[in-house]
């Protein structure tokens, strides 16, 4: 039989994955055009949590929006 663990383990080290390409907005979409919009605007405001949430809108395109 073997000894328990009793300490915990190293952290495991996941990417940053900065390098990934975002979304980009469909041709002659009004809707993809306001989520770029907003996307920019956001990230110029620091805020990550809306850039995020426009990425995830705009890659479900057609399924998100019209």
């Amino acid at each position: 039989m073997s000894d328990p663990k009793t300490y915990p383990s190293a952290p495991v080290e996941l990417p940053l994955r900065l390098d990934d390409l975002e979304p980009t907005p469909v041709e002659g979409c009004a809707s993809c055009t306001e989520l770029a919009k907003v996307r920019d605007w956001a990230r110029a405001g620091n805020d990550r949590t809306t850039v995020t949430d426009c990425n995830v809108f705009l890659a479900r395109h057609p399924e998100g929006h019209e």
